[in-house]
């Protein structure tokens, strides 16, 4: 199958967006491909991409920096659970409340 205009197959395509633009920066050594000692920031898909490369937007998670976050909400999965937005270590419950007539 070909990546709409672009003439490239699926396989291509996604190897263009990964190792062959790696590779193109000269950091094919740390990016690009999911490997032992690489940099692993990638996507968790719910549909395989090679079969339609609009499967690309079917995205399930994404692992940033060593962390897992659900794709749809940011909240963060692993390796602790804190929901987008919130700052690590909030707590609502102690927020003061005003009390100050309106």
């Amino acid at each position: 199958m070909t990546s709409g205009q672009s003439g490239l197959s699926n396989d291509e395509a996604l190897e263009a967006a990964t190792i062959d633009s790696a590779r193109f920066i000269g950091l094919d050594g740390e990016l690009g491909s999911v490997v032992p000692g690489k940099i692993a920031d990638l996507l968790v898909l719910d549909a395989d991409p090679r079969a339609n490369i609009r499967n690309t937007l079917s995205l399930r998670y994404v692992m940033k920096a060593g962390r897992l976050y659900q794709a749809d909400t940011l909240d963060e999965l692993w390796p602790k659970a804190v929901k987008y937005g919130e700052p690590s270590g909030f707590r609502a419950d102690i927020l003061r409340h005003d009390v100050r007539a309106e």
